[in-house]
Order: C-alpha cells, then structure tokens, then sequence
C-alpha cells in the first residue's frame, strides 16, 4: 500500500537522491551493526525498504532478497501502523531527530515478537534523502517458554484491567467492576508496568496502543485477543 503522506514534492528524490544516500552512508552502519543482532534497514520517503542487512532479511524476510522493495510496516504489527506513521512524518519534517519505539515486528519464524524500533534520517545538506531502521528484539519475562507463547503476553484478568484503565476507571471503580480488592487491581496493574517496560499507567495505555495490544480505533479500550494467555 503507497503512503503519499512520505513522499517528497520532488519524486526523484525517492527513484534518485535517496539511492545515492544508501550506498554513501547504510554500509557504514551494517557493518558497524553486522554482528550485534540488530536488524537494520535502509527506506526511502515512502518507507519502502532500499537495503537490508543479513539480520533483517533472515529475520524478516526468509532469506535472499525479500525485504527490499516491501514497505517497512509490513514487517510491524498494524496496531503500531498508525502511530509510527506520525512519528515518521515529524523526523521527515525535520521536527525530530529520530524515532524510538517498542513495537511487535512480525518475525519470520516466530511471528509477533517485541522490539525497539530506532529511526534515524540520513540528511543531505537539510534534505532528508533516506532514513537508516534499526530493529532489536527484545523478550518479555518468561519469554523463554516457546515461540508461540510469546505473544500471549496477558492473563484474561489483566486483559480487562487494561481496558479498564486506558477507559479511564479508577482504582476503585476497577475493584469493584471485577470483584477485586484496591491491592489486588494495583498488584497486577503493576505487574503490566514491569512486563512492558513502562512506568505508570498513561505510558502502559500509550506502550500498548503502540504495540497493538490496544485495538487502534476501539472504543470502548479492546484488548487483542491474540495476546491473552
């Protein structure tokens, strides 16, 4: 699917300039990240991957040259798509420095898979030319425990605690909802704050909108099923 939200006024600087920027700048950082395994890509203004290193097309791209050519959030769970469309715009724009989320990339043998995405513009003079990916798996607690539990990050109770807070129910309001004492609902509130990495409850609702535990466009909050346990 084409975004046109990043495609610059010129389009040669998409079929031209962003090329030239690749091979003058990417091998610089494959090879420096070669060996770290972190998955890196080069895209252009529309997000569409130019270059790849090994570790992104193993991992994201089932061998060869897969990745190249497919747009960027089509290795990303879509619940983050919209988020990270705002994001991109504002480092195209010159109004960030670079994009740092957590996100689900969409792992070639493991499927959903937690991560920290780093985005980073390549500039020619002020003219944002390319932008250089990186993608680095992260595990949640227990994440040991196989491939396919991986993504079920959620008991079904903690499921309805989370959409009872990104809904705005206090403490209390939560307790009573779900026959839960006022200890019991912050114990395990506390408990998602660890799991996701966060460290109170506006970045908990914000971290799994972004990594599409929250069902963008949902109202009342959803929780996906495919990550309850």
């Amino acid at each position: 699917m084409s975004r046109p939200w990043l495609t610059p006024p010129v389009p040669e600087l998409v079929d031209y300039v962003a090329p030239v920027a690749v091979s003058k700048h990417a091998d610089a950082y494959q090879s420096l990240f070669a060996r770290s395994g972190i998955c890196m890509a080069t895209v252009d203004m529309g997000l569409r991957v130019l270059d790849a290193n090994e570790q992104f097309r193993r991992d994201l791209g089932a061998g060869g040259d897969a990745p190249v050519g497919r747009e960027l959030l089509d290795f990303v769970h879509q619940g983050a798509h919209g988020h990270l469309h705002h994001q991109f715009v504002r480092l195209v724009e010159g109004r960030s420095d670079r994009v740092v989320e957590r996100v689900l990339g969409v792992h070639a043998d493991d499927g959903l898979l937690p991560a920290q995405l780093t985005a980073v513009a390549v500039r020619e003079q002020v003219v944002v030319t390319a932008i250089v990916v990186m993608l680095q798996w992260e595990a949640f607690p227990g994440g040991a425990a196989g491939r396919s539990s991986r993504r079920k990050v959620l008991t079904p109770l903690n499921a309805r605690i989370l959409e009872g807070v990104a809904s705005g129910m206090s403490t209390v309001n939560l307790a009573i909802k779900l026959h839960l004492s006022r200890q019991g609902v912050e114990y395990h509130v506390g408990t998602m704050l660890k799991k996701l990495k966060v460290s109170n409850r506006a970045a908990l609702v914000s971290r799994a909108y972004t990594m599409g535990v929250l069902t963008a466009g949902a109202w009342p909050p959803r929780v996906d099923p495919e990550f309850v346990r």
